[in-house]
């Protein structure tokens, strides 16, 4: 559940999507307009999925896997990695800064 650390209010499946494909560090809540950034933890483990996802990508190239299993794959781990990305948010009210400097 990604809550405002501001006024408490849930976001929507919509707002956390739009978050998540956004460069901007951070967004503002939509009740109360305070800004919300990802947390570095968050954005730790962000990482982490996407590259189990990377490594998911070309696992069947190294069993000379037809291109259906491949397609296969690739649509199953696209959609779990961008479920669990999108259901894992973890907001705050300040920037932890760049992620490399923490």
């Amino acid at each position: 559940m990604t809550r405002c650390t501001n006024c408490g209010t849930q976001w929507t499946f919509k707002e956390k999507l739009r978050k998540s494909f956004s460069f901007d560090r951070g967004m503002p809540c939509p009740q109360c307009e305070e800004t919300q950034y990802l947390t570095w933890r968050y954005r730790k483990k962000s990482i982490l999925i996407t590259f189990l996802m990377i490594l998911l990508f070309f696992l069947p190239s190294f069993f000379n896997a037809s291109w259906s299993i491949f397609l296969a794959i690739f649509t199953i781990t696209l959609a779990a990695g961008l479920f669990l990305q999108i259901h894992t948010f973890e907001l705050t009210d300040k920037d932890d800064g760049d992620f490399w400097n923490v």
